[in-house]
């Protein structure tokens, strides 16, 4: 025959379970994960593109940028998003016979147009969080400066170069066909000075202050972007 005592530890076991059922995991439809279907994307995207400072002081200002964006589920967690982006910008136009006081002579127009293909790879794997989906993002590409082809005074143009493309994100999910995406990533690209850069007719400081050609820059690009599925 079972006694009090036993009926009271089965009773706390039986509510112990159910405690601890209901503490791990929730119903699907009040889960705050959802697993998607992810398919390919295609959309536009605008933001800024912040420049970063060189030490000849040559480069593209900072500038709004637009574009548009290709992303493809390309394996469990990961993403491959490819980029074509472009930034109407002028730059600085130095004449290294002038002294450093008086070697600043005007802009140059320049359009800067650039690619990259990124591997973005998800922080929650293969579901969003509130229909949030974090991501971290590698890749790489060119930047090219159209409108700037013949060299100017010093014999400087911003010629096409690699860049590379690293940051993070966040994917919005609206529904199983659009979404939004936020990104901040960073472009890192190589000047090239000519060689007028080290030194002057007329002043013994070089336009290139530390004497190196090919310094790299940091660039800053912080976007949003629409996409919807495409071949479903």
């Amino acid at each position: 025959m079972i006694n009090r005592s036993s009926l009271f530890a089965i009773a706390a076991t039986c509510l112990l379970n159910s405690t601890l059922a209901a503490q791990i995991g929730s119903l699907p439809e009040k889960s705050p994960y959802r697993d998607l279907d992810d398919h390919s994307r295609f959309g536009v995207v605008a933001g800024y593109l912040f420049t970063g400072s060189d030490p000849a002081g040559v480069g593209p200002k900072s500038a709004p940028m637009l574009g548009v964006r290709y992303d493809l589920h390309f394996t469990s967690a990961a993403y491959l998003n490819a980029t074509l982006f472009t930034a109407s910008t002028s730059r600085p136009v130095l004449d290294y016979t002038k002294s450093a006081a008086t070697r600043n002579v005007g802009s140059r127009n320049v359009m800067l147009t650039g690619v990259t293909v990124a591997l973005a790879v998800s922080l929650t794997g293969e579901r969003s969080w509130h229909n949030w989906q974090p991501l971290i993002t590698l890749g790489s590409g060119f930047v090219s400066g159209f409108g700037d082809i013949n060299g100017d005074r010093s014999a400087y143009k911003f010629e096409s170069k690699l860049l590379i493309d690293y940051g993070f994100g966040a994917r919005y999910i609206i529904n199983n066909n659009s979404e939004f995406r936020f990104d901040v990533n960073w472009l890192a690209w190589q000047m090239k000075y000519p060689d007028t850069f080290k030194s002057t007719a007329a002043d013994p400081i070089p336009i290139a202050p530390n004497g190196k050609l090919s310094p790299w820059t940091q660039n800053k690009a912080v976007t949003v972007s629409y996409t919807r599925a495409i071949f479903r």
